[in-house]
């Protein structure tokens, strides 16, 4: 299996996304960057871990050099992913384990030996983040110069998605879409929400590494490549509804999410569905959230604002008399991670360019009759938007159990 077969980024790419931050900081006159967040860490370098209380962090200098702060637990692991990676700081373990010295203190003075008459610092955060019982000073503390949080410096380079990101995206929605038919085809009266969910998610895992075999590179340890869930009945009215217990009822609203991951890049895809026969009130509040999410599909095109999207969303669900009902703005970037930087909404005004990725996801979202929401991601091109998730949206392919 060659390595250009594999669906992951290639080390070539990293390179280029490290030269290119090299490149950002000559311009703001920063001698190199720290950088703690684990998805940041990832995207610069292809080292993937788990994220405990032991400190990590990737040290880019203004020359495009690149070393690692690690625990000692790890040096075999980003041996294995980051082979072209030779610079370590390496620390027994958190809080010290027996050195009498703190992580950070490690990583102070590797940035010293690397950069001895360093005048300015970039870090996307001052100091690791603080999980799993992590306490620990800032970076700012232990350090001599001055220090400058611009998480911006990588964030901003992460919104416009290679070909090759595009590529694993493109991949993830379509076992995204696979695994919400297998979970919709397994939904009957009475099905229990965890069990339907997990069940169609295993399936659709199994089927995917199947199909992909020795292609498919896993980067993470927990969660499945492939995923779908739902909620149902009234506390679909919560946008962010957790499951409950009791089985699926004639009449319920069922809001789902789906989606894949591939090479560390996930899709989003979510449906609206109805149990039986729906109400005349089921279907007025659906229409109107897929005219709201037609609307979005049309608006997001090159050279326009996030702000603009929503607004133009806002503008259709004011005329349907709706607006009320709508409680988070229209979608957001994502790529390696669920959210992302930049939002469609009305305070972010970041010009739509080429190459990003967004969720379209408009909700209305009625008490005590349920709520209305999809989602499919979308691929700013050129000239507009392609849909990457495939799922049927009308309403006659979204009814479970119809007599």
């Amino acid at each position: 299996m060659t390595a250009s077969l594999r669906l992951e980024i290639q080390p070539a790419e990293y390179r280029a996304r490290r030269e290119h931050l090299a490149r950002a900081l000559q311009q703001h006159g920063y001698d190199l960057m720290c950088v703690f967040g684990p998805t940041r860490v990832a995207y610069l370098t292809g080292f993937f871990f788990a994220a405990t209380e032991r400190p990590v962090a990737a040290i880019i200098t203004d020359d495009g050099e690149c070393s690692l702060l690690i625990p000692q637990l790890e040096s075999d692991h980003v041996r294995q992913q980051c082979p072209e990676l030779v610079n370590f700081a390496v620390y027994p373990e958190y809080p010290g384990g027996g050195s009498g010295q703190h992580p950070l203190l490690t990583l102070a003075a590797h940035l010293r030996t690397i950069r001895p008459s360093a005048r300015a610092l970039a870090a996307d955060l001052d100091g690791y983040e603080h999980r799993w019982g992590y306490r620990g000073p800032k970076l700012s503390q232990v350090i001599d110069v001055p220090l400058h949080e611009r998480l911006d410096l990588i964030d901003d380079a992460r919104t416009i998605k290679s070909s090759a990101e595009i590529a694993l995206i493109r991949e993830a929605c379509a076992w995204g879409d696979h695994a919400h038919r297998l979970m919709q085809d397994a939904i009957t009266q009475g099905s229990d929400e965890l069990l339907v969910s997990h069940g169609a998610s295993l399936q659709a895992t199994r089927d995917m590494l199947s199909a992909l075999g020795d292609r498919y590179v896993p980067k993470a340890r927990e969660g499945l490549p492939a995923n779908a869930m739902f909620i149902r009945g009234h506390n679909t009215a919560n946008p962010h509804g957790l499951h409950q217990q009791g089985g699926v009822q004639v009449g319920d609203t069922l809001v789902t999410g789906a989606y894949g991951v591939v090479g560390g890049y996930e899709s989003e895809l979510e449906r609206t569905m109805f149990v039986g026969e729906p109400t005349s009130e089921q279907i007025k509040y659906f229409q109107a959230m897929l005219e709201a999410q037609d609307a979005g599909f049309a608006a997001l095109k090159p050279g326009r604002r996030c702000s603009e999207v929503e607004q133009e969303v806002r503008d259709l669900l004011k005329e349907r008399g709706m607006l009320a009902q709508a409680r988070h703005h229209t979608g957001h970037a994502f790529g390696m991670e669920g959210h992302e930087h930049p939002f469609l909404d009305l305070d972010d005004h970041t010009e739509l360019a080429a190459g990003m990725i967004f969720s379209i996801e408009p909700g209305l979202y009625v008490p005590g009759l349920g709520g209305f929401r999809h989602s499919d991601t979308l691929l700013v091109t050129p000239d507009g938007a392609e849909r990457l998730s495939l799922y049927p949206r009308d309403l006659e392919s979204l009814l479970i159990g119809r007599a």
